[in-house]
């Protein structure tokens, strides 16, 4: 016998209908270019460099894989490698200045609080193109340009990053007053109930800083093209740049190897993704954090 649905059930289907329709649309515009990178890798370089299928008529995957890993130039070990040690740097000192700096805005009273604050939120606004000639500058007159990454990392050891400021003082405000007057008559000195109390229940936004600071300098193709021109020191995001310029011979139009790009930019997803997938908890919790705590 044939089920009926009562009104009210099929008004809420429909209500349901609605609301997921659009967001599997949005899905699939959304996976779109994630699609089309990983069909691009399996074609064979005429018909990748030549077409632009949505359906590969030739399959040279393995191939594709074969020739990237062997390049000569292409040195992924290396890369990755250079690429996690300005991503210590930079979350490193991100991690203590900005936390110390969020924690401060958080607990503590001093004059014009607010209205300094106020001001460092200002300063999102200004574009960080508009400071590059004159840092690029300095780097350059002050010979500091190609030692040790140093113009891609000095800057976070200054709590130059206010976004962050911003987001460790949301999780610091929802501190309880008392843990910090009790640890106080116990005798913790300040940066004691920091490290103590203050780092211990706000985990969540430590581990976030540290996901956003890994896949932005993993992704960082600016900085490392302005100030990093030995090859031997690129980072994962110039790796791209090896296989675009390929069969380039000077001139305006050349031919751009799009398989090739497309397997190294998939092998340069990997670290991002596996990251994601274990820290995924951690970063919802955060993100939820924000909107609601503070």
């Amino acid at each position: 016998m044939k089920k009926v649905l009562s009104p009210a059930r099929r008004r809420r289907n429909r209500k349901t209908a609605l609301v997921y329709i659009p967001l599997v649309l949005f899905a699939i515009v959304a996976i779109l270019p994630l699609y089309y990178l990983v069909i691009t890798a399996m074609k064979s370089l005429a018909e990748a460099s030549t077409q632009a299928t949505m359906f590969p008529h030739s399959f040279a995957l393995f191939e594709n894989i074969r020739f990237v890993l062997t390049h000569p130039d292409y040195d992924v070990v290396r890369m990755f490698t250079n690429t996690m040690a300005v991503f210590a740097l930079k979350t490193l000192g991100t991690t203590i200045t900005c936390s110390l700096a969020g924690y401060a805005f958080a607990v503590y009273r001093f004059p014009h609080k607010n209205v300094i604050f106020i001001i460092l939120l200002a300063t999102m606004m200004i574009p960080g193109e508009i400071l590059g000639i004159p840092i690029y500058e300095f780097m350059v007159n002050t010979g500091l340009k190609e030692i040790a990454y140093i113009p891609l990392w000095i800057a976070c050891w200054f709590a130059t990053d206010v976004f962050m400021i911003f987001l460790f003082k949301q999780f610091f405000q929802t501190i309880p007053k008392a843990y910090i007057e009790a640890a106080r008559i116990d005798g913790y000195s300040e940066l004691r109930i920091f490290w103590k109390i203050a780092v211990p229940l706000n985990r969540p936004v430590f581990v976030t800083a540290i996901l956003l600071y890994f896949i932005g300098t993993y992704n960082d193709l600016y900085g490392p093209a302005l100030y990093v021109s030995n090859q031997s020191d690129w980072l994962m995001a110039n790796s791209i740049t090896i296989f675009e310029n390929l069969y380039r011979s000077g001139g305006s139009s050349y031919l751009v190897p799009w398989n090739y790009v497309s397997v190294a930019s998939l092998i340069a997803m990997v670290p991002e993704v596996l990251l994601f997938s274990f820290m995924q908890k951690q970063f919802m919790e955060s993100v939820s954090g924000v909107g609601i705590k503070g």
